[in-house]
């Protein structure tokens, strides 16, 4: 089955470097960029998901949205295809807690996103 990774992240610099760095440890690997959550809510809202597993890089703290606003938008949409992986500079360990009240996260990351850390990622979502 394939699968859609979608980068959510407000910084587009890092994204970039978040698209380069998943290329260099996984060439193949195909990825949306959105660097606002409202986009990357309306490409799942108007895509079809056929035979498709998403699965979301999402940073907590976007600029038009939270991401924890990003997933109570997802459990209101009954979206049970998009699994997400919540990524975050912030060190808070109520974080990671509070994201084991959500279905669709299936991992946490602090960044920075090292080459190992994509590498745990991809593993991740090839086991599911």
């Amino acid at each position: 089955m394939k699968s859609e990774i979608i980068l959510v992240d407000d910084d587009e610099v890092l994204l970039v470097i978040l698209e380069k760095m998943f290329h260099k440890v996984s060439p193949d690997t195909k990825l949306r960029l959105f660097s606002s959550g409202m986009e990357a809510l309306d490409h799942l809202a108007n895509s079809p998901i056929t035979g498709l597993k998403r699965f979301l890089l999402l940073d907590i703290n976007l600029k038009d949205l939270s991401g924890w606003d990003f997933l109570n938008e997802l459990a209101d949409r009954n979206d049970t295809n998009s699994k997400v992986i919540l990524i975050t500079s912030s060190v808070s360990a109520l974080n990671s807690e509070f994201a084991k009240k959500y279905t669709s996260v299936i991992g946490f990351f602090e960044k920075p996103l090292t080459f190992d850390k994509i590498q745990r990622i991809l593993e991740q979502i090839r086991e599911i």
